[in-house]
């Protein structure tokens, strides 16, 4: 019972990082595909820990505690270069 939740939890974060990947090519504004490439990432750091629900691993909590560290600091630099035209 538990594998089909996982299945619809996968099912679900694959539909909102097809819709996330058709609005980044659709859109033109720079600053809207920086926060979109934010999803994207935030979408596969979610598939691996669906994934590692479901498939024991002995560093899976290190991984996505390492991610949700680096998630929350690349993408605010990136805004801030991309904001400022690459100045320092």
């Amino acid at each position: 019972m538990f594998e089909y939740f996982l299945w619809v939890a996968l099912g679900l974060i694959a539909v909102a990082l097809l819709g996330t990947l058709l609005l980044m090519v659709r859109s033109r504004d720079e600053y809207v595909i920086v926060a979109i490439s934010d999803l994207v990432f935030y979408s596969m750091i979610g598939f691996y820990i669906v994934w590692g629900m479901y498939n024991r691993t002995q560093i899976a909590y290190e991984i996505i505690l390492l991610a949700s560290v680096v998630g929350g600091i690349l993408p605010t630099m990136s805004m801030a270069r991309i904001i400022s035209r690459g100045r320092r």
